[in-house]
């Protein structure tokens, strides 16, 4: 991944933004309505106020959002190695990238 310059409130860059598969808007309505709907179980406590709290679950379904992209832009980076070979037709990209994808999601146990 490039360097960048710019961060977001959430710390996604701009690349990493135009990535996400959801706007710094709806990200925003999402962890307001979850930290709501938190608020009216019983026995749930809260730490910190309500900007602390909304911000915090903005970074987290920010990341979780980015898992993929970032599996997927290391995957086509491994891929690079292999640049030849798929070039000259002797490896389909398509299928290493899938298969290695689901390598490395059983090998770190992810849920995409």
């Amino acid at each position: 991944m490039a360097h960048t310059l710019y961060t977001d409130a959430l710390g996604a860059s701009t690349e990493e933004r135009a990535w996400m598969k959801l706007s710094p808007e709806k990200v925003a309505q999402l962890s307001a309505a979850l930290l709501d709907q938190l608020a009216e179980i019983d026995g749930v406590l809260f730490k910190g106020d309500d900007s602390q709290l909304r911000l915090a679950m903005q970074q987290i379904i920010a990341d979780e959002l980015m898992v993929e992209e970032r599996l997927d832009a290391e995957i086509h980076k491994m891929l690079q190695a292999y640049k030849y070979e798929i070039t000259m037709g002797r490896m389909n990209y398509d299928e290493l990238f899938k298969k290695t994808k689901q390598r490395l999601v059983k090998e770190r146990k992810l849920v995409l």
